[in-house]
């Protein structure tokens, strides 16, 4: 059916402001071309707070920013693709510029040019005087792909938070950036491979260092709560963090492909652990412990753990948990992946492509698994929830749960989260694990088993 001629434009005839919220949303681009659709809204797109310019030349932006009619622009982001050609660092500067009088609070400066060395994709080259005119609104600042000179001190102070991804610095003006922002409760670093790191910050509260390579690593956070630690430790040679308050951590180390295990990769896996020791709340990938071999001989206990998560990606790592959740003797939530059904890959060792062609294999993890029935404290006295995600109902899998409900008095509740094993598997197990169980009380709990059964409590 044809909408009448006569029919009145709801859309139009909404309030300015609720408007130029719509527009808001969308790229800056887009929203002036808004102008021609009639007069009601030829001058509505230079009144929004907000511009993002996305695969912009050197001839859109500057004329587009000249015909803004607002003096009011909380947020600027600009950024262009890997593909594109990234505007000239005069037509940069001229546009910071006038943002800087527009009391703008976010800044996003996004170049993805790490694949080009054409200097036409050179990065983006940011001095510090064109950071210094932010000071007085500036609270969110975003950089990648930037080139930052330091020669001078950087102070903004109203900045919360600062991400960093792929900037390349001078000498110690890294460590100037950061320390110029001393309100900052929240830094990303990420992809970045100077040879040291070096700080204080006395309200920094959130700090995530995502696939970074560093030789060495001193900053003294006492306030920070949540940290997260992504990358290589093979060129660690010392890792110092002072931290009081730490109340979740989240590690994934790595060996580089081209690097034999030996005492310093072991070493960088020990400090960093004894550095997040005293977290509440800890997430880290199984097989960082299995490679190191750090639960033999760790010596080192996380008395204020209480809530675990591992992440399992390869059946190999289920023989190593029960060494692991030793070390948690204050344990009371333990959430573990299972997922092992991958993809096959030359790099994996154990998936389960290859258990369909060895099933051999998986029956002596079964039979490892049942002769590690030591006591483990956690189980006994602490342990009430079990989260268990990508379920596949495999042998050895339920093993490594028969042997945790066997030992765990106080397990309350077992949840499974998005199974791949269906509900007829699953009830099977079911019954297989309340049989051995040392509660016969325990409530199960599934979610996202299949579409016709979201959710089913037991």
């Amino acid at each position: 059916m044809e909408a009448s001629s006569d029919q009145p434009d709801l859309i139009s005839s909404l309030s300015d402001s609720i408007l130029i919220h719509i527009l808001s949303f969308l790229p800056s681009n887009l929203s002036g071309r808004t102008s021609i659709l009639s007069r009601r809204w030829r001058y509505l797109w230079e009144h929004v707070p907000e511009l993002i310019f996305e695969h912009c030349w050197d001839e859109q932006l500057l004329p587009f920013l000249t015909h803004r009619k607002s003096s009011i622009l909380r947020k600027f982001h600009l950024s262009s693709g890997y593909k594109d050609v990234i505007l000239d660092n005069y037509t940069i500067d001229q546009a910071l510029c006038f943002c800087a009088t527009q009391g703008v609070e976010e800044l996003h400066l996004l170049f993805d040019t790490i694949h080009h060395a054409s200097p036409k994709f050179s990065s983006y080259y940011l001095r510090a005087k064109s950071l210094s005119c932010w000071e007085a609104s500036l609270r969110v600042l975003n950089l990648r792909g930037c080139l930052v000179s330091c020669p001078g001190r950087i102070n903004l102070p109203k900045v919360e938070e600062l991400r960093l991804f792929c900037v390349s610095t001078e000498s110690g003006a890294f460590e100037h950036i950061i320390t110029g922002c001393p309100s900052v409760e929240s830094l990303e670093i990420q992809q970045n491979c100077h040879k040291a790191l070096r700080f204080h910050h006395p309200n920094l509260k959130r700090l995530v260092l995502d696939w970074c390579h560093w030789d060495h690593i001193d900053i003294s956070v006492p306030k920070l709560k949540f940290f997260k630690y992504d990358g290589s430790v093979d060129s660690l040679k010392t890792f110092l963090m002072r931290v009081y308050n730490l109340k979740e951590a989240e590690i994934e180390l790595y060996q580089n492909r081209d690097c034999n295990q030996n005492d310093g990769y072991v070493w960088g896996h020990r400090c960093v652990f004894q550095a997040v020791a005293q977290a509440e709340h800890l997430k880290v990938h199984c097989g960082n412990w299995e490679k190191s071999a750090l639960y033999h001989n760790m010596n080192l206990t996380f008395k204020n753990v209480k809530c675990l998560a591992l992440e399992c990606a390869e059946l190999v790592f289920l023989l190593v948990v029960p060494a692991i959740i030793r070390l948690f003797p204050c344990l009371e939530n333990f959430d573990i992946s299972l997922r092992t059904c991958l993809p096959y890959t030359p790099e994996m060792h154990i998936d389960y492509y290859l258990m369909s062609k060895r099933p051999d294999e998986e029956k002596e993890f079964c039979m490892q698994l049942k002769n590690k029935m030591e006591s483990i404290n956690c189980l006994r006295y602490s342990l009430r929830r079990i989260d268990v995600r990508d379920f596949e109902a495999r042998d050895t899998q339920i093993e490594l749960l028969k042997l945790l409900v066997k030992n765990a008095i106080q397990l309350e509740v077992i949840c499974f989260t998005d199974s791949f094993g269906g509900i007829a598997r699953l009830l099977k197990s079911r019954q297989i694990l309340i049989s051995c169980a040392a509660n016969k009380n325990i409530k199960f709990l599934a979610q996202n088993i299949s579409n016709r059964h979201s959710n089913v409590s037991w």
